[in-house]
């Protein structure tokens, strides 16, 4: 559990190249996420059993959820069903925003 973070205070783990992302807080059922992504870069297509919520604070991704492709900018969000695939794509040096529930416990920092 980590119920206070400040982003520039939590260390990083790198996805892939040109991704990272920072386990801000979670606690209960809930969690969110600050994942930073250099422009042109690809998450991988993967589904979880996680309802998830993703808002984009910055930048610009082509974001697709089943069959379905949508553009988002900064200030769009959009819900993930449990267990349907979905994968972004940063057209810019990006940073999204991912709430997930219940919490992801493969994200949960075990240095804590």
């Amino acid at each position: 559990m980590r119920t206070f973070a400040h982003a520039h205070e939590v260390i990083p783990k790198k996805v892939k190249e040109g991704i990272e992302m920072r386990v801000l807080v979670w606690s209960g059922k809930l969690m969110i996420t600050q994942v930073s992504f250099k422009k042109g870069c690809v998450g991988d297509l993967h589904s979880h059993p996680h309802e998830q919520i993703s808002y984009v604070v910055e930048g610009e991704f082509i974001y697709t959820v089943g069959e379905e492709k949508y553009h988002m900018k900064a200030g769009s969000a959009i819900y993930v069903p449990s267990n349907v695939k979905h994968q972004v794509e940063a057209l810019t040096d990006a940073v999204l925003l991912d709430v997930f529930t219940p919490i992801r416990e493969d994200y949960v920092p075990h240095s804590l």
